[in-house]
């Protein structure tokens, strides 16, 4: 609760508690019993009725007058105040909802998390790691709220619905993420995704085997089961323990010292025609390469020294994350 609400609320208290004072002492100085003159007061502020008077006199008259005028005064003031709280939470809300969707607007390369289910939790931490730029797409208000609460940008609505998609800036984004919980609802984000963006990346969740073809087949990128991910993960936490942790730690993004990532080589750049041994990366930016992906599909992996770098390749490394940001700044130059 907002101070300002906190404070409204003692100051009626404490004029609540004044006048029931009032009352209470000045019935019981002009003869009324203290129990009568207690409930006679609150009778009277509680705008209950006054039934009948404790005391027929000018004296009793006036401080019931008293309590009627302050009866009054209570309720204008709480409604005043409760209209304001009310006014001032809808005013912060709108303000809320336009400052994100200004924000949303001005996303470019962006991602799009279509469902904030477990899995769609752990991606937005990944790329918040990352510090990538991402907007949610969901429809329940309990995680709703959650989204508020941790501060992300969020599009409250059904990410089949092509408005939403829109709405989320799909046209600029980079890549989508379809982690809602029906197989039938992440391949309607596809259809739909593909369909608003030819260049878009889509990596799709898909709880059966069999669908990942269909995934594939509706235009997905990738499609991948996470029980088949846990699987293994599990086989490999008993037979090959080391190898796991190693291969966790490479693929955590929070982990800065083992990190794996790729990078692409710009136009006009300057390593392009020279081997890895001749082209400085190593010495530049202390990365292994672990592969090159060519511009054709073909995959190079655990290139030798004499490997050649060609336009439009994608080095593959392992090395500090802080390391990569030095090869980009590295190509460029």
């Amino acid at each position: 609760m907002e101070r300002r609400s906190v404070r409204i609320l003692i100051i009626l208290a404490s004029l609540i508690m004044i006048f029931v004072f009032i009352g209470w002492i000045g019935f019981m100085l002009i003869g009324v019993p203290s129990a009568q003159a207690l409930a006679a007061t609150i009778n009277i502020l509680s705008s209950v009725g006054l039934g009948s008077p404790p005391v027929e006199s000018t004296a009793g008259w006036v401080i019931i007058g008293i309590l009627q005028i302050g009866s009054i005064g209570i309720v204008t003031v709480a409604v005043g105040a409760l209209s304001q709280m009310i006014i001032a939470g809808a005013m912060k809300q709108y303000m809320g909802r336009y400052r994100m969707d200004e924000r949303i607007n001005k996303l470019h390369d962006h991602s799009i998390v279509a469902g904030f289910s477990l899995t769609g939790e752990a991606l937005t931490k990944d790329l918040i790691a990352e510090s990538r730029p991402f907007v949610v797409i969901e429809r329940d208000p309990d995680i709703i709220t959650r989204l508020e609460e941790q501060g992300l940008l969020y599009i409250e609505g059904d990410a089949t619905d092509e408005k939403v998609l829109k709405q989320a800036g799909i046209e600029r984004a980079r890549a989508i993420f379809a982690v809602l919980s029906h197989d039938s609802d992440n391949l309607m984000v596809t259809l739909s995704a593909r369909g608003l963006n030819e260049d878009i990346i889509i990596v799709s969740r898909a709880t059966r085997e069999d669908y990942i073809k269909r995934f594939l087949r509706a235009g997905a990128d990738a499609a991948m089961s996470p029980q088949e991910w846990a699987s293994r993960r599990m086989s490999a936490a008993v037979f090959r323990p080391h190898l796991l942790e190693l291969l966790s730690s490479i693929l955590d993004p929070t982990v800065s010292h083992a990190y794996l990532d790729e990078v692409e080589l710009p136009k006009d750049c300057k390593v392009v025609g020279k081997t890895l041994a001749d082209s400085g990366i190593r010495q530049a930016a202390g990365i292994v390469i672990l592969g090159i992906s060519r511009h054709n599909g073909e995959l190079v992996s655990s290139p030798g020294p004499d490997a050649l770098i060609e336009k439009g390749d994608v080095l593959i490394g392992f090395g500090q994350q802080k390391s990569f940001t030095s090869l980009k700044n590295f190509l460029k130059t």
